[in-house]
């Protein structure tokens, strides 16, 4: 809309240039902790894999019916859930539905072995335990290898 012939426009009125932030610099790692290569990057036992949003592994099993029923249903979950986000950053993508199966195959799971369970979900040791004494190798197969 244009400016109206009878309003009266001030110097304070008119645009004025914005000044703006120039581009920032290149980025250095030069704190202390700055991964420089690749090679810095920690491995060994307590790093793991990462893999990309393995939180999605919860999302897939939010209506999925697991072995332990309701009373041992947060202990399964995390069971499980750990050992899809393993399996899918072994194979260097996200969790897939797929992934539920092989988790409970790999897991050994049933109603009657869920009881073992007890508790997992609010212990991270045991948790991380469950996830390393699967075999890496056993981690990466095709789930129809699995149950052989």
């Amino acid at each position: 809309m244009g400016q109206q012939p009878n309003i009266p426009l001030g110097i304070e009125d008119l645009p004025r240039h914005t000044p703006h932030p120039p581009a920032p610099g290149r980025w250095r790692p030069d704190r202390p902790g700055d991964l420089r290569t690749p090679g810095e990057v920690p491995y060994g036992v307590g790093f793991g894999t990462p893999g990309p949003d393995t939180g999605y592994a919860l999302r897939l099993l939010r209506d999925r019916d697991l072995p332990g029923g309701t009373e041992r249903r947060a202990d399964v979950t995390a069971a499980v859930a750990a050992v899809m986000g393993a399996r899918a950053a072994a194979l260097g993508r996200a969790p897939v539905p797929a992934d539920v199966d092989a988790a409970i195959t790999l897991l050994a799971l049933d109603d009657a072995a869920a009881s073992r369970l007890a508790g997992v979900a609010h212990d991270h040791a045991r948790l991380r335990a469950l996830v390393e004494a699967i075999p890496a190798h056993r981690l990466v197969l095709p789930a129809s290898r699995l149950s052989a």
